[in-house]
């Protein structure tokens, strides 16, 4: 018990510093500025959720054109085939 009622006796003969106008005033536009900055941080933060799930839903949409691509490159490339066949039976026919 000598300890705790000793420890007790030196927190309370701490002297408590007394802030001055200055001070305060600092303290309280610090506070201000921290909580501005938390609102901003917030706003990023639901910002990038909204920007990944635009991008998600882009993404998504590609992905359901792949095949649709697919099937275009290979009509080109069917195409380019018979440009190729056509034009060496083009030239065999001047011959």
């Amino acid at each position: 018990m000598n300890n705790d009622t000793s420890a007790r006796d030196k927190e309370e003969n701490v002297p408590v510093p007394t802030l001055s106008a200055a001070d305060k005033y600092f303290i309280e536009q610090r506070d201000l500025v921290l909580q501005d900055i938390n609102n901003t941080m917030d706003s990023i933060l639901n910002n990038l959720n909204s920007l990944n799930i635009s991008l998600e839903n882009s993404i998504a949409v590609g992905k359901e054109f792949e095949s649709v691509a697919e099937l275009w490159k290979t009509f080109y490339n069917g195409l380019e085939g018979t440009e190729t066949v056509s034009s060496s039976q083009d030239d065999e026919l001047e011959k």
